[in-house]
């Protein structure tokens, strides 16, 4: 029982920091964005993309840390500085 709640924990560790990415860029489900986290030990890595709808243009960035929020937080920052939201307004 208590392996399984590991897991789950360690999954929603996951899942916030992808999530995190796509609340901080105001982007919703229509967005052409994908977050993929995944744990060793106790560090979240993050990748993330967002890409032009007619695929033009692609910017991708990565983060780790313990902080599942701020691990989302800074992909989104990244994903900010190389033009986010020029892509997500069209």
């Amino acid at each position: 029982m208590r392996h399984k709640m590991e897991i789950r924990l360690r999954t929603l560790a996951s899942v916030t920091a992808e999530r995190a990415v796509s609340a901080a860029l105001a982007a919703d489900c229509s967005a052409p964005l994908a977050a993929h986290a995944t744990r060793d030990g106790e560090i979240i890595r993050l990748r993330a993309l967002l890409a032009a709808p007619d695929g033009s243009r692609v910017i991708r960035a990565s983060a780790e840390g313990v902080d599942p929020h701020q691990v989302g937080a800074a992909v989104a920052r990244s994903l900010s500085a190389q033009g986010a939201a020029d892509i997500l307004s069209q």
